[in-house]
């Protein structure tokens, strides 16, 4: 390894143990909350199952929560033991991809541009996040990197974490086996039998721990509870059209948009161009992206579960790579080209202050964004204990009520819990920007009709406690 491969390595691992250090505290969120109930089951029984109850499984393998329940019984139940799991992976994660980088960078690509690959906002935003997202994306990089020098054993390991960290890696699984087989078909790739042990295996593997999950739940894949189930039907045309839009907007959200722009205008007159061709490392590029895109895209767009962002995340990776491969590959001034990079550089950083209007929906744990919502939170709880509002009359979307789990250490048990949403019984709302559940017609009705108490919000994110103007004595 170079000095330049060194120095950037050594900069990536400060920043993820700096970022350790000053949000080792920083609570779950959103779905990292139900994955904290989870893995708290798996911990406080004793690892005598990792099969968690109906009542609160989603059908997802347990291999995040068992790490999770892992950590706390080395270091016992705290936030930090928990996102030092995290770090680790992080590191392993961003190891992953430097070397994916460097195996791809056509000649003349310093090293330095793996940094650029590393800011994406969505992927600096899962490194933050205590949900399985950045395990089931260094399972993806590792199976990358072991495709690519013939290491079935490592190849293996990848398939078998994919399929056991959450079933979004069977879509990866799939993604695999095409990608494998066009690398090959198109001479990108050396055959090698022993690559395809790893698929047996992993296949194996699986099977196996939906055998041990319906010998003690009676399902396996679809999940009995009726808070989940209902994200894996298939959906009707107009949802579907809605989906794919919502598809395209998460490639394109939080500054993406101006890398793909361009992306695709040096990529289209290259295939126009039958003087100019694809390196062999841009070519498997590529077909990644196409494969992982088009797989996501026919997995997720027909079914009624809400997509984020972070799904897409190795697509972004991909079309980063390659983006740069083109810019350096092509006849492109070198003016232009330094503006593109400074462009999507700040494209990049502006992008954790994107927020839309309340009534769109945002993927909150995509963009640092969403860290200023603790402290607001912080402040709209401390006015609620001061005037004594009564927190069994507060409806919310708001996990509230989960307080105590989403920072396992904390004191605060909310008993009785806050109220189950409905605006027709309520007599207190509490709304923010930060939860996507309250319909549109809903925030309407609370700016409209009820009456704002208070109000508290940091750089765009907000919380405000409502009062039924019907219900006030």
């Amino acid at each position: 390894m170079n000095r330049t491969g060194k120095v950037v390595l050594s900069i990536t691992a400060f920043a993820l143990v700096l970022e350790f250090i000053l949000l080792k505290e920083l609570p779950f969120f959103w779905d990292g909350i139900s994955k904290a109930y989870r893995a708290d089951w798996i911990y406080t029984h004793h690892f005598s199952s990792l099969i968690v109850p109906t009542e609160f499984n989603s059908g997802h393998p347990p291999l995040w929560i068992t790490l999770i329940a892992l950590f706390w019984t080395l270091f016992g139940k705290t936030v930090w033991a928990a996102r030092l799991l995290l770090l680790l992976i992080n590191l392993g994660t961003f190891y992953q991809l430097f070397l994916l980088c460097k195996k791809s960078f056509v000649p003349g690509v310093s090293l330095l541009f793996f940094l650029l690959v590393a800011i994406d906002p969505t992927l600096i935003a899962q490194t933050t996040i205590l949900n399985n997202d950045m395990l089931l994306l260094f399972f993806v990089l590792l199976g990358l990197n072991s495709l690519l020098i013939h290491k079935w054993g490592w190849y293996t390991l990848a398939i078998i974490g994919l399929l056991l960290t959450n079933l979004r890696g069977i879509y990866c699984v799939i993604s695999f086996g095409a990608i494998h087989f066009l690398w090959v078909r198109y001479a990108e790739l050396a055959y090698d039998r022993k690559m395809l042990r790893a698929y047996f295996t992993g296949s194996v593997v699986f099977i196996g721990f939906l055998f041990v999950q319906y010998s003690e739940l009676g399902w396996i894949l679809i999940s009995k509870n009726e808070n989940y189930a209902a994200h894996r039907e298939i959906v009707g045309f107009a949802r579907v059209a809605k989906n794919a839009a919502a598809y395209v907007k998460n490639l394109l959200d939080f500054g993406r948009v101006f890398l793909w722009i361009p992306f695709g205008i040096i990529l289209v007159s290259i295939f126009k161009n039958k003087n100019r061709q694809l390196s062999r490392s841009s070519k498997r590029i590529f077909i990644a992206l196409t494969v992982f895109t088009l797989v996501f895209f026919f997995g997720f767009v027909p079914f009624n579960n809400p997509m984020g962002p972070r799904y897409l995340m190795i697509c972004f990776i991909l079309a980063c790579i390659l983006f740069i491969n083109l810019l350096f590959g092509s006849h492109i001034k070198e003016s232009l080209r330094k503006g593109l990079v400074a462009l999507i550089v700040l494209a990049f950083i502006t992008g954790h202050f994107w927020i839309y209007p309340a009534i769109i929906s945002q993927g909150w744990d995509s963009s640092l964004a969403y860290l200023n919502y603790f402290s607001e939170e912080k402040k709209m709880l401390t006015y609620i204990s001061e005037e004594n509002i009564p927190i069994d009359e507060i409806g919310t979307h708001l996990p509230l009520n989960s307080k105590h789990m989403a920072t396992i250490g904390a004191t605060e048990k909310f008993d009785p819990p806050f109220a189950v949403p409905d605006l027709n019984t309520n007599r207190y709302f509490l709304f923010s920007n930060v939860e996507n559940r309250t319909k549109d017609d809903g925030i309407k009705i609370l700016r409209t009709e009820w009456k704002e108490i208070v109000t508290y919000s940091r750089m765009g994110v907000f919380l405000t406690l409502y009062e039924n103007p019907e219900k006030i004595d």
